[in-house]
């Protein structure tokens, strides 16, 4: 077998591993920009506890991460700003919420990141005999995407009569998320219960031992930045994979924006644009992976990453919406050119000759670009973990060129299929001459059809992500 043959059997292999072999690579089931919260109170005899629980993703861990300097008084602190931001009234009158106990541990995350759990127990006094009427509202992190739960349970003699939340956790005490609900998660703030406070003694208020973390996914990506020793020959690998990746990506929902673009463009039959629209989908990509990554680092306070993709997607459509209107007037245009034309060519030289016109209006060099950019605009999140690792790892170098192998499969797909797509109206050479006319009416027909569709796919992101934008 000759060198070049083997280097190709393992680019190969390199690619198909990837794809079919699960890598042990843990993943915040949530995804990683998540905030998680969950309040579990508990009347306990006379008195109201509550059990808390903060759950943060890779990219906010990693955040917080960069803040402490002593773990001890980062917890301190961190459990002081969570019991300022709760409120509990009993019977209409405020009562003073005490820190009990806290702790906190870091659990395995993508990419050589780590996930991280804080726990405390606030524990407030109740009033006496008869029953009361209690409020809590849990103000922390508001406009923070993730999974808000709260449990009501009594204790020690405590009743309770009645409560707006239930009294188990449906996700163990964010330890494992229901599959069913992972796209809507839940998002409960507020508590209100009736209760009757026990007379028995209670066991000192403290938390229970540790259990287990959350139930983690994998990310095969993110594994590639993270084994303890990177050789040259597991970096050729890892690039290869990067382009399976970033290719297999590229088929997953909320990409056919990218596709219609591959489309309009490839209709032309310029390998010169679909190289443009590959090239820039690339850049773009790569481009706001390191954006998303400098807001990450230096500019959370100001923003989080989170909030930031409602804004992209938002933008994204407007860019889609602008260029299907520009090409719905431009093919309509085409079609009554083609009518009259055709209506003149029947009455005086019907039998002389035939010709057609190119079934696309033509899409210039800008309009490449900025279809570029509307497809590449969404960095991918697991691309956004890799460059957070590697800068972490102090492997920017190697980071940096596998986030744009996934960025370069990622585009040679979408481009792919769209001049795949677009060569549809070569067909058109194949029929007979007297029928080429009425075909190519047809074709342009249909293109101004694939023009609102892109039209109302810039308006299907656009109002998709108006509600999230604040």
């Amino acid at each position: 077998m000759s060198r070049g043959t083997r280097l190709l059997a393992a680019a190969i292999a390199a690619m198909a591993a990837t794809l079919i072999l699960p890598l042990a690579v843990l993943a915040h089931p949530l995804g990683n920009f998540t905030v998680n919260h969950y309040s579990g109170i508990e009347v306990a005899g006379r008195e109201v506890r509550i059990h808390y629980v903060l759950d943060l993703a890779e990219i906010p861990a990693f955040q917080e991460r960069q803040q402490m300097q002593d773990s001890r008084t980062y917890l301190d602190a961190k459990v002081a700003v969570i019991a300022h931001n709760l409120s509990l009234t009993v019977d209409g009158a405020g009562r003073h919420i005490r820190a009990v106990d806290r702790r906190m541990r870091f659990l395995p995350g993508q990419g050589g990141l780590q996930t991280l759990r804080i726990e405390a127990l606030f524990a407030a006094d109740g009033p006496g005999d008869g029953e009361h009427r209690a409020v809590y509202r849990d103000a922390n992190d508001p406009g923070r995407l993730g999974w808000h739960e709260i449990t009501v349970r009594a204790t020690g003699g405590a009743r309770v009569v009645q409560a707006s939340a239930p009294s188990t956790s449906v996700t163990n005490e964010l330890r494992a998320y229901p599959q069913d609900l992972l796209s809507s998660p839940l998002d409960v703030r507020q508590a209100s219960l009736s209760y009757a406070p026990g007379l028995l003694l209670t066991r000192p208020a403290a938390l229970a031992p540790l259990g287990a973390g959350f139930g983690a996914t994998q990310d095969r990506f993110a594994a590639l930045i993270a084994p303890e020793h990177v050789s040259w020959s597991f970096a050729a690998f890892a690039v290869v994979a990067a382009v399976a990746l970033g290719a297999a990506h590229a088929l997953s929902p909320g990409h056919g924006k990218a596709v219609i673009a591959g489309y309009m463009v490839g209709s032309r039959r310029s390998w010169r644009h679909a190289l443009l629209l590959g090239a820039t989908l690339t850049a773009t990509h790569t481009a706001g992976v390191f954006a998303l990554g400098l807001v990450t680092l230096y500019a959370s306070s100001l923003i989080t990453p989170e909030r930031l993709y409602p804004w992209l997607t938002l933008i994204s459509g407007l860019l889609v919406v602008a260029m299907g209107c520009w090409l719905v007037v431009a093919r309509w245009r085409s079609v009554a050119r083609l009518h009259d034309h055709g209506h003149a060519h029947h009455h005086r030289h019907e039998s002389e000759h035939h010709h057609h016109h190119e079934p696309e209006a033509r899409t210039g060099r800008r309009g490449v670009v900025l279809l570029g950019v509307s497809g590449g605009l969404l960095p991918c999140p697991s691309a956004l973990i890799v460059l957070l690792a590697a800068i972490s790892l102090h492997r920017v170098a190697f980071g940096l060129l596998l986030i744009v192998a996934f960025s370069s499969g990622l585009a040679l797909v979408l481009v792919g299929i769209g001049v795949a797509l677009a060569h549809g109206p070569s067909l058109l050479q194949r029929l007979p001459r007297q029928r080429v006319l009425s075909a190519t009416r047809a074709a342009r027909l249909l293109s101004v059809g694939s023009a609102v569709i892109v039209c109302v796919a810039g308006l299907g992101l656009f109002t998709q992500a108006l509600p999230s934008v604040r």
